[in-house]
C-alpha cells in the first residue's frame, strides 16, 4: 500500500524467522494442519467426528446457513451422519462466511476433550475443495482488496457511477456471478494513506507514554475512510500519538477460499512492519472488528511464533484501546452534546474477542443511550456479493432489522462499515430517518464536536 512509513525490516528475513518458530505451534483440527496439503481420508473422518457431536448437541441450531443445511441434512437421513453425501458436505462449507460465531457458542471447543473447531473444519474443507474442486477467477478476484480498492479509487468518481448503473449491474451478475443488487460502499477519491500524508503524519508529539501504531484496513483506507479520519481524530483528541506503518490486507478474504499461503504472507509482511513499532512501546489499534481479530487470533494459529504473540498482546480494537484509557483516567470526557439513542450492532468478529461491549459502554460515556443488537448482519464482504448467496445473506440481515425495529434509535451504528451498509440495505436506515449506519467512533468525534471532515 503506497504512502505508508516504509519499515527497514526484510519481510523474507522475517517470513523465515517465524516460519521456524512456528513448528508445533499450529493448531490443527485433530491433526488436519491447515499449513499443509489436507489428507482426504484424514478430514472425512474428522467431519465426520464433529458432526456427530453437533447431531448430538444442536445448540447451534438456526445460528448460520450451514448448521440448517447439516442438521437438516442429517434428519433428512434418519440421523445417520455418515448418508451425508459429498454434494451435502460442499453446500455445508460454502454457506459457511466464517462468522466464528458457533466457536464461542460451542461447548465442546479446547479444552473440552471432544476438541470441536468447526469454523477450523471449515477452512480445512474449503482448502481440499479449492485443490480438488478448483477455485473460480471471481472468487479469486473478489477477494483481492488491495487491487480493488487501488483501482475503485484511482477511478472513483466513474467506478460510483458505473455500479449505479442497473444495466451494467446485470451485465456483471451475468459475467461475473456478482449480484445485481448487492449495495457496494463508494470508494474514496482520496485514499485514507493518501489524507494521513496530505495532513502531515501525527499532530500529537510522540513524548508522552500513549502510542499507536494505527493499523487502517484495505476497506477503511480505499472506501470507509472517514472512519479512519474519526479514528486519528479521537486518538489525537486524547493525547495519543499515532504512526501509520506500512501495511497490507489482513489476509481475513483468503479465508473465502482456505487459502493459509496468502494469509501467512500477509501476516509476516504485517507483522514485520508493526513489530518494531511494538518494541518502542506501541501499541496497534485497529477501527475493523475483521482486522483486529485476524491480529489477535488468527495471526498467533495460522503463522505462531514469539514476534507474532508480541504483536498479538499488543493489538487493541479501537474501543477497547479507548475504554483502556478510561480504565487509566485518561480518556478526555468533554463531549459536546449527547448522541441520543443507538442501536448497536456488535459484529460477529468483535464478539469472537470475548472482549465485552467495549464500543457500547464508549458511546455511552459520551452520553449515548445505547440498546445492543446481537444479530450477525450476514455481510461477510465477498460472500454476499456472489449471486448465489446474497439472498440468503439479506435473510440473515433481516433478523437484525428486525430487533432494530424493537429499540427506536437516532443512530444506527456497527464497528464494521460492510456490516452496517448490509443494515441499510436491509432496511435500518428506514427507522432512523434515512440516516446511514455509522461506526461508533465516528459518533465519538462527532459527540466531542471535532469536525466530519477530519482535518
Amino acid at each position: 500500500m503506497r504512502g505508508w512509513t516504509r519499515t527497514t525490516w526484510s519481510t523474507l528475513f522475517f517470513r523465515s524467522c517465524i516460519q521456524g518458530e512456528s513448528q508445533g505451534t499450529i493448531r490443527a483440527v485433530n491433526g488436519l494442519s491447515l499449513l499443509n496439503p489436507i489428507d482426504a481420508t484424514r478430514l472425512q473422518k474428522e467431519t465426520q467426528r464433529i458432526y456427530e457431536v453437533c447431531d448430538g448437541c444442536r445448540r447451534c441450531f438456526n445460528l448460520c446457513p450451514s448448521f440448517n443445511t447439516l442438521l437438516d441434512g442429517i434428519d433428512s437421513y434418519e440421523g445417520d451422519v455418515a448418508k451425508l453425501t459429498q454434494a451435502d458436505h460442499h453446500r455445508i462449507v460454502d454457506e459457511c462466511y466464517y462468522c466464528k460465531l458457533c466457536y464461542n457458542h460451542c461447548p465442546y471447543t479446547p479444552p473440552h476433550q471432544y476438541a470441536l473447531d468447526f469454523p477450523r473444519l471449515m477452512i480445512a474443507w474449503k482448502k481440499h475443495l479449492a485443490t480438488t474442486r478448483g477455485v473460480s477467477w471471481r472468487d479469486r478476484w473478489l477477494i483481492k482488496t488491495d487491487v480493488l480498492g487501488t483501482i475503485g479509487s484511482a477511478l472513483a468518481p466513474l467506478i460510483n457511477r458505473l455500479l449505479g448503473v442497473r444495466v451494467l449491474r446485470l451485465i456483471g451478475e451475468a459475467i461475473a456471478g456478482v449480484h445485481r443488487d448487492r449495495h457496494v460502499l463508494n470508494f474514496s477519491s482520496e485514499t485514507f494513506a493518501r489524507w494521513w500524508s496530505r495532513r502531515g503524519g501525527a499532530q500529537v508529539a510522540e513524548a508522552g507514554a500513549r502510542k499507536v501504531a494505527l493499523f487502517g484496513s484495505c476497506l477503511v483506507n480505499y472506501q470507509a475512510s472517514d472512519v479512519g479520519k474519526a479514528t486519528v481524530q479521537v486518538l489525537e483528541k486524547n493525547g495519543v500519538h499515532v504512526v501509520m506503518p506500512e501495511q497490507r490486507c489482513c489476509g481475513m478474504p483468503s479465508f473465502d477460499i482456505g487459502d493459509t499461503a496468502s494469509i501467512q504472507q500477509a501476516a509476516a509482511a504485517n507483522v514485520a512492519s508493526f513489530l518494531p513499532w511494538v518494541e518502542r512501546g506501541y501499541d496497534i489499534v485497529v477501527p475493523t472488528a475483521s482486522c483486529s481479530l485476524m491480529w489477535k487470533r488468527e495471526y498467533p494459529e495460522v503463522v505462531g511464533g514469539e514476534a507474532v504473540k508480541k504483536a498479538a498482546e499488543r493489538t487493541f480494537d479501537v474501543c477497547e484501546y479507548l475504554m483502556k484509557l478510561r480504565r487509566d483516567g485518561l480518556l478526555a470526557t468533554d463531549f459536546q452534546k449527547s448522541p441520543g439513542r443507538v442501536a448497536y450492532q456488535i459484529p460477529c468478529h468483535l464478539r469472537d474477542q470475548n472482549i465485552g461491549f467495549k464500543s457500547k459502554e464508549l458511546m455511552e460515556c459520551a452520553g449515548a443511550q445505547v440498546d445492543v443488537i446481537e444479530k450477525c448482519s450476514g455481510h461477510d464482504g465477498a460472500w454476499s456479493a456472489k449471486t448465489e448467496f446474497f439472498p440468503l445473506s439479506m435473510k440473515i440481515a433481516e433478523k437484525a432489522v428486525r430487533a432494530i425495529e424493537q429499540a427506536p434509535a437516532d443512530f444506527v451504528a456497527s464497528d464494521c462499515p460492510l456490516a452496517g451498509l448490509q443494515l441499510d440495505q436491509a432496511g435500518a436506515s428506514a427507522h432512523t430517518g434515512g440516516k446511514a449506519s455509522l461506526h461508533p467512533i465516528q459518533i465519538v468525534r462527532d459527540a466531542y464536536g471535532l469536525p466530519s471532515t477530519g482535518l
